[in-house]
């Protein structure tokens, strides 16, 4: 395509002419119409339209058309040939036919307690319950997938057995706990205290020590 370049042009634009002034009307020749008539023509055949005389609709079906390749029907510059895959934890996809929807899985509490899926993406919610801090009444209860521990202080009385109970119930079993707390004497009153049973709701903590004591504790469980 080019803009008109014939004599009487005014700017590479149309002109009709004027006497008075001398300006001449632009020439319209062969070569500036069959650009315009050959661009026409790659339109309407682009888009595998036919050329037909008397059919004054054929550019505007051929656009149409050409719009309607774009957005997927299969005429236009986007193929339907070309596909949108899915790779890795992702799922879905397809050619451009239609819409398509890319999909990744997220695991559930017990997958990510279970550790066995390998397909799955893990967020926040699925580590809800498994991974993370919660206070009860001053004590820290830390949860690491199925291990709880507590941490928690307490007072002991003297020269035996205290009973404690846990920040919070153990729902399968208790396995160990941890006390401090003593004295640096060298006799056996002086002795720090330690920790002699751990249940699911309580930790006994045995003390020579001739008086009570405040102590801390961490107690592990599942």
């Amino acid at each position: 395509m080019h803009r008109i370049d014939t004599s009487g042009n005014v700017g590479n634009r149309f002109h009709p002419g004027d006497p008075a002034t001398g300006q001449q009307a632009t020439l319209v020749d062969q070569d500036w119409l069959n650009a315009v008539q050959e661009e026409i023509v790659a339109v309407i055949l682009g888009a595998g339209i036919a050329l037909a005389k008397g059919d004054n609709t054929q550019l505007y079906d051929a656009i149409v058309a050409l719009i309607a390749g774009v957005v997927g029907t299969g005429g236009g510059s986007a193929p339907t040939t070309r596909q949108i895959l899915a790779g890795g934890l992702l799922t879905g996809g397809g050619n451009l036919a239609a819409d398509r929807t890319i999909s990744l899985a997220k695991a559930t509490s017990a997958e990510v307690s279970a550790q066995v899926r390998d397909d799955v993406a893990v967020t926040p919610a699925g580590l809800a319950g498994l991974v993370g801090l919660t206070e009860v009444a001053g004590a820290w209860v830390i949860r690491i997938g199925p291990v709880i521990v507590q941490l928690f202080s307490a007072v002991i009385g003297a020269n035996g057995t205290s009973l404690l109970t846990l920040p919070q119930a153990f729902p399968l079993e208790g396995r160990a706990g941890f006390v401090n707390g003593g004295s640096a004497g060298p006799g056996i009153q002086d002795n720090g205290p330690f920790v002699n049973g751990v249940g699911l709701s309580t930790v006994s903590v045995y003390s020579a020590l001739d008086s009570s004591a405040s102590v801390n504790l961490i107690v592990f469980g599942r």
